[in-house]
């Protein structure tokens, strides 16, 4: 074997590493992408949870209702359910929400990666699900006439398919 087939296997060796090394980073890349917009929608959903918790305090949540019934602020239909079918007052019905609205934020945060979850979490997940919204209280009439409305249709499919599962 002389020096010019040893060059030439050198090179189609080199070629085959840059090959391999381009697919590494290409998977690498990837990864990284998926990984930064978890951690966008984590920080989005912690972030949305804060909010909803400084809103439950009682001085912070009575400016803000005082705010919109001065501005004539529009109750969703799930609002005034809560006042007019529970009996609770305007301020009891926003504290509610902002529970409901904090565990569907948290809901939506899980639902992209459910199959990533080890069996036990899946399965505790589930039954979670189930007992908000599988059985009759706030946060099924919240899915009821929130949810189903305004969610994405992925969301909402994961969770009817999850009621309708036996658990």
């Amino acid at each position: 074997m002389d020096w010019d087939a040893v060059g030439a296997i050198g090179e189609v060796l080199g070629s085959v590493a840059v090959f391999v090394t381009l697919g590494y980073l290409a998977v690498q890349v990837k990864y990284a992408r998926a990984e930064t917009q978890r951690a966008l929608g984590q920080g989005r959903s912690e972030a949305h949870r804060d909010l909803l918790a400084q809103q439950r305090e009682g001085q912070v949540l009575e400016a803000c209702l005082k705010a919109d019934m001065a501005l004539g602020a529009q109750h969703p239909a799930y609002l005034t359910a809560l006042v007019e079918r529970a009996g609770l007052t305007l301020e009891e019905a926003l504290r509610v929400n902002h529970m409901c609205v904090a565990w569907w934020t948290y809901t939506l945060q899980i639902i992209p990666y459910v199959g990533e979850l080890h069996a036990m979490e899946r399965i505790g997940f589930e039954n979670r699900v189930r007992g908000a919204y599988g059985r009759p209280g706030a946060n099924r009439l919240f899915y009821e006439t929130y949810v189903r409305a305004s969610a994405h249709p992925d969301a909402i499919r994961y969770i009817d398919g999850v009621l309708t599962r036996p658990g």
